[in-house]
């Protein structure tokens, strides 16, 4: 790939109002500080704790249970 080609992949990318929303969405993301309740609230990791761990929701094991009871045959891992 020369210069040219890797020019218009770059400049292809970035026009495109998507991306570039897309982005600066996830540096304001990033740049919260996550030790206040309501920044907390408002980037969803109160809603995303439950689930980080598979043992800290009881619906996980509902959830993520294989039909048929196929899940009592292969241990937990």
């Amino acid at each position: 790939m020369n210069v040219v080609q890797l020019n218009d992949a770059v400049t292809v990318i970035f026009m495109s109002h998507t991306t570039v929303a897309a982005l600066v969405a996830f540096v304001l993301d990033v740049t919260l500080s996550r030790e206040d309740d309501a920044a907390r609230k408002d980037i969803g990791l109160q809603w995303w704790e439950r689930f980080s761990l598979y043992s800290a929701d009881v619906k996980n094991d509902e959830f993520y249970s294989l039909p048929c009871r196929l899940d009592k045959l292969f241990p937990p891992s």
